[in-house]
């Protein structure tokens, strides 16, 4: 059974097109057909992996048939087991929405959702701006995770993206739930970053990882080659901790099939 994640927050430089990419290359490694689709029209994934953003555009919600121009414009990555399709915008959503559901926002749900019966985990990266885009993204989600980097209005952002899922899960999609809330480029020996992850702790117990992604020069240094972090330096402790993170996933994915199954 595929699942399909949100890695999202409204926050800037939180680590989220980062998470992606390696969360996506984590599960590639252990053996689980994995499709990352970029929607943040930074193009940020799709760059880590050597597409321009102009050569992976394309027009496939303008198209009589979205759901064969999607499948068609997904591409091979190198690396085994995940596969990419770069999405710049979903049609007529405005960049500076300020909420409310339209009939477009449901597009990417009838596109995608099909496509994603073909594979085992499918991690979207949303835009951190596009309120249209990121409700998109959710009403199709299974789950969300929330990538937090220390820094001003973090807690808020949080509070922000979690009132955002409970009013996509009361209106469009109530199985949506949260992975949890993910501690990035955290300094283990830092107040700040103690004190971010002791105040996010107080008000969600149960949905911070166990694992944070630990501050490294590693992280910048793959973004500045446009590489990811596993392929760049896989013995980094940010790319262990990534893998970790992806293993705490597989056993919430098991728990929750054999909850299923039980019932």
């Amino acid at each position: 059974m595929s699942k399909i994640i949100a890695i999202t927050n409204r926050r800037g430089k939180a680590g989220k097109s980062t998470s992606a990419v390696n969360l996506a290359i984590a599960f590639a490694h252990s053996g689980k057909k994995t499709l990352l689709a970029d929607l943040d029209s930074a193009g940020s994934c799709a760059r880590a992996f050597g597409f321009t953003t102009r050569k992976t555009n394309n027009d496939i919600f303008n198209s009589s048939k979205p759901e064969v121009s999607f499948k068609k414009a997904i591409s091979k990555t190198g690396i085994k087991n995940l596969e990419l399709i770069y999405i710049k915008s979903l049609p007529y959503l405005d960049e500076h929405k300020a909420g409310g559901i339209t009939a477009n926002e449901h597009i990417l749900k009838s596109t995608l959702k099909p496509v994603a019966a073909g594979y085992d985990f499918v991690i979207m990266d949303c835009p951190p701006y596009n309120a249209g885009t990121i409700n998109a993204c959710l009403i199709v989600a299974d789950s969300v995770i929330i990538p937090v980097a220390t820094g001003n209005f973090s807690t808020a952002a949080v509070r922000s993206v979690l009132a955002q899922i409970d009013e996509i899960r009361k209106n469009y999609n109530p199985d949506l739930i949260v992975d949890g809330i993910l501690m990035t480029n955290y300094e283990f020996n830092n107040e700040i970053s103690f004190n971010l992850k002791k105040e996010l702790f107080k008000e969600y117990p149960k949905l911070i990882f166990n694992t944070s992604i630990p501050k490294s020069p590693a992280v910048s240094e793959a973004a500045d080659k446009n590489e990811p972090l596993l392929t760049y330096k896989s013995e980094d402790r940010a790319a262990k901790a990534y893998i970790k993170v992806a293993d705490e996933l597989f056993e919430r994915k098991n728990l929750f099939n054999s909850k299923r199954k039980n019932l």
